[in-house]
């Protein structure tokens, strides 16, 4: 989310990202995060309180938090009119909820808690006057914490983040997220203690990546009821002629809603990032118009869409940066909307089907190899019986688990030096980088990672987690990843590594306490980081 980089290119480390800098965030839209930041965490504090009020329904507030904490991570190509508008919509959603909860003090003749409001918004407010205040907040706020404190909040709000996301995947699949809201309302409310304590910020970064990686699982569960079991799958990356809509991001439930809109159509639909996983979901194959997966880039490849001739969808918590699109024929089901992209409303598909019919679409297409993704539950199956089997016998000395991954091509020449010095009686098993060795089992799941958390389950179902033979291998540095970390150190995993995470996805500060108080290992060079785990 925070880095991009060609998937299958030689020159991944040199794509529109890095080229352009499309992967930074502008300094308003930083300082703006601060502002919106301010809001939902006194959100959360008001949304804790009505709920002690049993007959008050919170559930409008805690949408706004979810949705609010989520767009702190997907916001970056938005107009300064749509951020004022946003900042207002959460102002006045506050402003209300304060109100409720005074009202309701005054009804039962108690007194109130509260929070003093940091900013002041009205109608004449404007962009710059926003910033400064925030800016102003912030500076004041980090005077007085120490850098624990600080590196400790950061690390926590990473943790919501994520949790955030996979509540809104939860709730499109149809399940209850109650007690998940519940624990980010907590989790942002300590936040709003400026004395808290480091210990107490740490407690609840476990507990919450705990609870986050609860989330996965049943996720899991939720997608394989709705979209069926999980298969092997060749997915095509070829191109037909005809009029074609482009299907980008991760959400299953928006593609297969306009699948089955635009199933009488005569347009053929591509999945494109993420969401080439749906291929391997058995729901899937009935559809006749699916026709595979376009493009060689996992994350914000502009050229992908640039020459795509037809409509292209962002689903849900679409989070790539649109700066250098061209404007007119993209779509999203996002709640909000990027400059020029057409917003979605009700799973209204019309508007990206006449589009599609009204591209000139591919005219003669072009043939592709095809990709191998998904996998058979049965053989899967019986391959971790093999190999806890030869774990718990001492025949596989070392495992190592590497999980999602940047396409980089420092992490791919890191890879390679790894496989070719792996001591011997070792084991891989790889969500990501492959090699041809005979020790491996490489499982295509893209960037599923409840696919990927039941298949890491039902592993260490057979197996302990906490072995000093095992290790862990990412190279993403987004909320997610950094989430997993946290929660697979707090089972008692006790090689953890990450690659450098650049300073604009994450602070170094931050990082450091990564290590020192989480211990997690930053990767440095193939042999050295061998020495450290066999030395363990």
């Amino acid at each position: 989310m925070f880095y991009n980089y060609y998937r299958q290119s030689n020159d991944a480390e040199y794509n529109e990202c890095t080229a352009r800098g499309a992967c930074s965030i502008s300094p308003n839209i930083s300082s703006l995060q601060e502002v919106l930041l301010i809001f939902i965490k006194q959100l959360a504090f008001y949304a804790i309180k009505l709920r002690e009020f049993e007959e008050s329904d919170t559930s409008d507030i805690e949408n706004v938090v979810i949705t609010g904490l989520s767009t702190l991570v997907t916001t970056t190509d938005y107009s300064d009119r749509l951020l004022m508008d946003i900042v207002r919509r959460l102002f006045d959603t506050l402003n209300d909820a304060k109100t409720l909860y005074h009202n309701i003090c005054t009804e039962k003749n108690i007194t109130c808690d509260d929070l003093a409001f940091e900013l002041k918004i009205d109608s004449s407010t404007n962009l710059s006057e926003v910033v400064s205040q925030g800016e102003k907040i912030f500076l004041e706020k980090y005077k007085k914490m120490s850098a624990a404190q600080k590196n400790l909040s950061e690390i926590l709000l990473f943790v919501l983040k994520s949790m955030c996301l996979n509540i809104l995947q939860l709730k499109d699949l149809g399940e209850n997220t109650d007690n998940a809201v519940k624990n980010v309302l907590s989790g942002l409310n300590t936040l709003n203690n400026k004395k808290a304590q480091s210990q107490t910020i740490r407690e609840e970064i476990e507990k919450l990546a705990e609870a986050d990686n609860r989330l996965l699982g049943e996720i899991n569960k939720a997608q394989i009821n709705i979209y069926g079991a999980l298969t092997e799958a060749e997915v095509s990356h070829s191109t037909s002629p005809g009029k074609a809509i482009l299907v980008s991001g991760g959400s299953l439930d928006n593609l297969y809603d306009l699948l089955e809109k635009a199933i009488n159509e005569n347009i053929d639909v591509y999945t494109h990032g993420d969401l080439l996983i749906a291929h391997a979901f058995s729901s899937f194959n009935k559809f006749e118009h699916l026709k595979g997966h376009f493009g060689d880039c996992m994350e914000n490849c502009i050229l992908d869409f640039a020459t795509f001739p037809g409509a292209i969808l962002l689903t849900k918590n679409f989070s790539q940066n649109l700066e250098f699109l061209y404007r007119g024929r993209l779509f999203t089901t996002a709640k909000i909307q990027p400059r020029g992209v057409v917003r979605i409303e009700n799973d209204n598909f019309t508007p990206v089907i006449e589009s599609a019919k009204s591209a000139k679409g591919f005219a003669k297409g072009q043939k592709k190899a095809p990709e191998t993704v998904g996998f058979k539950q049965e053989v899967l199956e019986q391959k971790l019986d093999n190999i806890a089997a030869g774990f718990n016998r001492g025949d596989i000395q070392y495992l190592f688990i590497i999980g999602v991954a940047t396409y980089s091509y420092v992490n791919q020449e890191y890879f390679k030096a790894l496989f070719k010095s792996l001591p011997k009686n070792s084991y891989v098993i790889s969500f990501s980088y492959t090699a041809d060795i005979p020790d491996i089992l490489h499982l295509n799941l893209v960037n599923n990672l409840p696919l990927i958390y039941s298949v890491v389950e039902n592993l260490f179902s057979k197996i302990p987690l906490n072995s000093d033979r095992i290790a862990f291998f990412l190279t993403r540095c987004d909320v997610n990843s950094i989430s997993n970390m946290i929660g697979l150190k707090h089972r008692g995993a006790k090689n953890i590594f990450l690659a450098k995470c650049p300073p604009n996805s994450m602070n170094p500060s931050v990082l450091k306490t990564l290590q020192e108080d989480f211990l997690i290992q930053l990767t440095t060079d193939a042999a050295s980081d061998l020495k450290r785990i066999i030395k363990n």
